[in-house]
């Protein structure tokens, strides 16, 4: 996650710093670079957001039931 030039500095004191130290180091430099820790790539790809067209003209199927029974009860309120 992190490249050799990033450790650079823990492997080089890594006998003079104590693993907290040595620790803390690296936790700054994967905030500072915003390091993704993520390792699933089927992650990566956001869901599409859920939308509906309420166009009275369509009957879609994949229109819930409920959007179309607000539909209806609109056309009976006019």
């Amino acid at each position: 996650m992190l490249s050799d030039e990033q450790k650079k500095d823990c492997v080089d004191n890594i006998d003079t710093y104590s693993f907290d130290e040595i620790e803390a180091k690296l936790s700054v430099i994967c905030v500072r670079n915003k390091v993704n820790f993520n390792l699933d790539e089927d992650d990566k790809e956001e869901d599409a957001p859920l939308t509906f067209n309420l166009d009275e003209t369509n009957t879609d199927s994949a229109v819930p039931a409920w959007v179309k029974a607000v539909l209806e009860t609109s056309k009976n309120l006019k």
